[in-house]
């Protein structure tokens, strides 16, 4: 591992994350943490709670919060005068901002210049949420230097990215997911902060023209296909979304992509159930490098005009790379 240490005790001491330094010296974080633990020996650096005030970060119950002023970037994209018998909707899920995959959601904004979509959907979790977690709610080290003001500041910039590069007829909808909800929790706990951290208002969805649907597990239809951000966790979470839900559904949250087709009651088309891979990074500290089946990627759905029916593409996005209409695109450029 090529680390110039004099550089790395400084960024450690200015309260750069395990995850930060990883992805800046390009190695895992199990990497950084032998590496820290050696340095550690050493005693070449300290221990982050034994750092001075000014290096760490303290979270008190309650912190003054600002809201992002921010200024939307509108669409460069003309419509399209093209008459078409079907349309054609970008689907992403689980993004989790600050933690997005680059290269692959890079990708997706070069087929998005060769493509006019007609709807874009965002299933849930396009933001971490990470500073609010109900998970890190006691673990002030894993929380230094995150802040949800920031990390809106990122969400609106790739936000930007995607509305740029949509016509301004498109239907745009965002999904809350279960990290989402985590602002939901935060106001139950804390009340005096309702209206403020919502990701409906720090991202300005509505003036971006988004339809949102900021209730966990809500379910919406458009034609025959319900879209939903992932309610079931078993191993066979497909079979479980079209078992209960008894319909066509499409769904992220597992960062796995995955098809599965069953029987229809009426014996007219068999009902078609379709998970969808993330845009996040692979392998977050959280999972203290355990191996996984999460990858990277999106779905392009067609709506035929007639009926209802529709037509699913799972892509699956490999190091940032991914076929579509027989034309390669690549995040890495």
């Amino acid at each position: 591992m090529d680390i110039n240490e004099k550089v790395y005790i400084e960024l450690y001491n200015n309260g750069k994350t395990i995850y930060d330094l990883a992805k800046m010296f390009d190695c895992s974080e199990r990497s950084i943490e032998r590496y820290e633990n050696r340095l550690r020996k050493q005693k070449k650096i300290k221990f982050r709670k034994e750092l001075p005030p000014t290096r760490t970060v303290s979270t008190p119950a309650i912190q003054p919060v600002e809201s992002v002023n921010w200024k939307i970037t509108k669409t460069k994209k003309k419509e399209s005068n093209l008459k078409k018998p079907f349309s054609t909707y970008l689907v992403i899920a689980d993004t989790h901002i600050p933690y997005e995959n680059e290269i692959a959601i890079k990708s997706i904004f070069h087929l998005m210049d060769d493509i006019s979509f007609d709807g874009f959907i965002i299933l849930g979790d396009y933001m971490d949420m990470s500073p609010i977690s109900h998970w890190l709610k006691h673990k002030r080290k894993t929380l230094e230097n995150k802040r949800m003001l920031t990390d809106y500041i990122e969400g609106n910039k790739l936000l930007d990215e995607f509305d740029k590069r949509l016509p301004k007829n498109c239907d745009k909808r965002f999904f809350y997911g279960n990290h989402e909800d985590w602002y939901y929790q935060l106001i139950e706990e804390y009340p005096a902060l309702e209206g403020l951290l919502e990701p409906k208002t720090e991202l300005k969805l509505e003036e971006r023209g988004y339809k949102v649907y900021d209730k966990i597990n809500h379910i919406e239809r458009i034609g025959r296909l319900s879209f939903t951000h992932g309610i079931y966790h078993q191993q066979n979470f497909v079979k479980k979304h079209i078992d209960e839900l008894k319909t066509n559904v499409i769904f992220g949250h597992l960062h796995s992509p995955r098809v599965r087709f069953a029987a229809s009651p009426a014996r007219e088309i068999a009902i078609a159930g379709y998970a969808l891979g993330c845009l996040s990074n692979l392998a977050p500290a959280y999972q203290k490098n355990r191996p996984n089946s999460w990858v990277n990627g999106f779905g392009v759905v067609y709506f035929y005009d007639n009926g209802g029916y529709f037509d699913v593409d799972v892509k699956r996005i490999v190091k940032g790379r991914f076929i579509f209409n027989n034309k390669l695109y690549s995040g890495n450029e």
